[in-house]
């Protein structure tokens, strides 16, 4: 079985699980004849993946205007959940990034 078909087998075990009526993953495995600690370690390995990738891959963010601006100078002001961001010209993008990212974990 190469790795790409293992990693395959893993996902559906997880998902199988997860949309199991089963609280427990060690009597969802035991039931499916799995090995918990293998359960447990491929959900830890496939999380971590998918926390890796999303860090990586751009996502954009939808953008609504609410009114024209008239003024040339005016600053953007970005709203996430409820906290606003004021960017004026010359900000620093990196820094921008990163308070967005963090908003956007922690803000439902």
């Amino acid at each position: 079985m190469s790795s790409d078909e293992r990693k395959q087998l893993w996902q559906q075990r997880i998902e199988s699980y997860r949309s199991s009526e089963e609280s427990s993953v060690k009597a969802w495995c035991k039931q499916n004849q799995v090995g918990h600690q293998s359960m447990y370690k491929w959900m830890k390995r496939l999380e971590l993946e998918t926390t890796e990738t999303s860090r990586t891959s751009p996502q954009w963010l939808t953008v609504e205007v609410s009114h024209p601006l008239d003024e040339k100078n005016s600053p953007l002001i970005v709203n996430i959940g409820e906290f606003s961001i004021e960017v004026k010209e010359g900000f620093n993008p990196l820094l921008f990034n990163e308070v967005v990212q963090v908003l956007k974990t922690h803000v439902k």
